[in-house]
């Protein structure tokens, strides 16, 4: 079976009302909006914390907060129980 190609762009404070893609006029987003229309976009998304180091930590083991135990910024690393999706990705054949 043929693997999808995956490009998981992950930003720093970026709002869904900030690209064009999705319904925003006042900034020019061509790459994004290129992307977002011969792929997936997800325009109901939310993220697991406000807080960048915890949300991207459930992206990455698809737990909550609660359950990886990441609650801020600048905590070291993962804890070393956690599988995180890069290394399931491997595991399926996909270069990371």
């Amino acid at each position: 079976m043929r693997n999808f190609s995956i490009v998981w762009i992950c930003s720093d404070q970026q709002r869904w009302d900030t690209l064009q893609c999705l319904g925003f006029k006042g900034t020019q987003t061509p790459n994004i909006d290129r992307l977002a229309a011969t792929g997936t976009a997800f325009a109901r998304a939310y993220c697991q914390s406000p807080i960048c180091t915890p949300s991207r930590t459930s992206f990455l083991t698809g737990l909550y907060p609660i359950a990886h135990q990441v609650h801020q910024n600048g905590a070291g690393t993962f804890p070393s129980h956690l599988v995180l999706l890069p290394k399931l990705m491997a595991n399926a054949g996909y270069y990371t």
